[in-house]
């Protein structure tokens, strides 16, 4: 990254660190990012530069010819020996054949004691969100078997 660019993005994050904290002009920014812990942002898009990088070179993907030079660049900066280790990464492969079909009959469903085939499976999902934590369930009726799953403190309603 080039000297302008590093001075650059250092008076930006020294004007937000300012607009944050409310010091003075002459507070210098490294105090102030080391009060908010913040890393400074040449670092962060350095870090970022390197792990799409790291991405393409997992995926054996080519970069685009102008992003290649300067993706090639950091890669020749980069020392860092894990980056040349092997990685256990398989690309997924999707089969969108449908190998089951869902039939849903309306009279079964407006009878409270559905009948349902011998051979069928039954399974019911639900999850749920509280204060205390998230998780989220499969029950199945046949096979007569069920699975919980905790997933914390911090999941979203969309995870569980």
């Amino acid at each position: 990254m080039q000297k302008t660019t590093k001075i650059q993005l250092g008076r930006i994050q020294g004007m937000a660190c300012l607009v944050i904290t409310g010091s003075m002009n002459s507070t210098p920014t490294a105090a102030m990012e080391t009060l908010l812990n913040l890393t400074t942002l040449d670092l962060v898009i350095q870090a970022e530069a390197r792990m799409a990088l790291y991405r393409l070179h997992i995926l054996k993907q080519p970069a685009e010819p102008k992003a290649e030079a300067g993706l090639l660049s950091i890669w020749k900066n980069v020392s860092d020996p894990l980056l040349e280790m092997e990685v256990d990464h398989i690309t997924p492969v999707y089969y969108h054949s449908k190998a089951f079909s869902v039939i849903i009959d309306w009279d079964h469903w407006k009878n409270k004691d559905p009948v349902f085939p011998e051979d069928a499976l039954i399974w019911f999902t639900d999850s749920s969100k509280a204060n205390s934590g998230a998780g989220s369930g499969i029950f199945g009726l046949r096979p007569n078997r069920s699975f919980s799953f905790p997933l914390g403190k911090f999941a979203t309603v969309f995870q569980t």
